[in-house]
């Protein structure tokens, strides 16, 4: 049983990647029907493409997908649609950690919106004529790969793909490098917008909002957040763990802080 790393392919747009376990072989490279890509994956659900750009062994995953609660959808009897050579696929990859761009966003500058769009129209009941997108596909070469995307420049140390919900071996795919927000005009701002993103948080109002977040960090030093989100990351701790763990101990401090305010003078 093999773990499959598949970037979907709908609404005309080379989504973020998803996972699947399979006891079928699919090489890196071959576009396969996936189910659409949603939060249950069921095998009933309608199929549209996806591309294959990595493959891992269940059995030695099994306990680092349990320990992290990351969920690995089913994939029942699919086909192969066509394949793009695996040196292309390491071409993406490696052009996406030197531009610090997603893995989707490669695959949306390379491959031409004629030509996404006709991928995305294919199904297992509808396989129109390939012979256009085989034609692109096979033009497909690391060179043209690198004069397309250029080599960029590396992401900083805080920009580099570290995990993605406690993922670590598929890191480089699934942890999408982000960029900075031009409205994020100081330290605690950056630091709340990447403290969110680390703990998938994306509420807009209340609890776990950008807000929220800032109101805390606003009474606290910065390098005692450093420290304590730090502390958290090395617990070696599910996600959702480490979160709990980072908010016990602002509450600690703050509570702390609080009681050393209302200590009579003198004391």
């Amino acid at each position: 049983m093999k773990i499959l790393t598949v970037v979907p392919i709908y609404r005309n747009r080379f989504q973020k990647p998803a996972l699947f376990f399979s006891a079928q072989f699919f090489p890196i490279g071959s576009f396969i029907f996936i189910p659409y890509p949603k939060s249950a994956y069921p095998a009933s659900r309608k199929k549209k493409p996806g591309l294959v750009i990595q493959i891992e062994d269940l059995e030695k995953k099994k306990f680092f997908l349990r320990k992290n609660k990351i969920k690995v959808a089913k994939l029942n009897k699919s086909s192969i649609i066509f394949s793009l050579d695996k040196k292309i696929i390491s071409a993406m990859r490696t052009a996406s950690q030197k531009t610090g761009l997603p893995i989707e966003e490669i695959g949306q500058k390379l491959f031409p919106k004629k030509i996404i769009r006709e991928i995305n129209q294919i199904s297992p009941n509808k396989i129109n004529n390939l012979k256009d997108i085989q034609t692109f596909a096979n033009r497909l070469t690391p060179a043209f790969i690198n004069k397309k995307i250029g080599r960029g420049k590396a992401p900083t140390k805080s920009e580099k793909p570290e995990k993605y919900r406690g993922v670590q071996t598929i890191d480089s795919i699934l942890s999408a490098p982000k960029t900075k927000k031009t409205s994020l005009y100081s330290e605690k701002h950056y630091l709340v917008n990447e403290i969110r993103t680390y703990f998938g948080e994306n509420a807009k109002k209340g609890v776990g909002s950008f807000g929220f977040y800032l109101g805390f960090f606003g009474k606290i030093p910065k390098a005692i957040i450093y420290q304590y989100w730090s502390e958290a990351k090395q617990s070696r701790q599910s996600i959702k763990n480490q979160q709990k763990l980072f908010w016990w101990k602002v509450g600690q401090f703050t509570k702390t802080k609080n009681e050393k305010q209302n200590l009579p003078a003198g004391r």
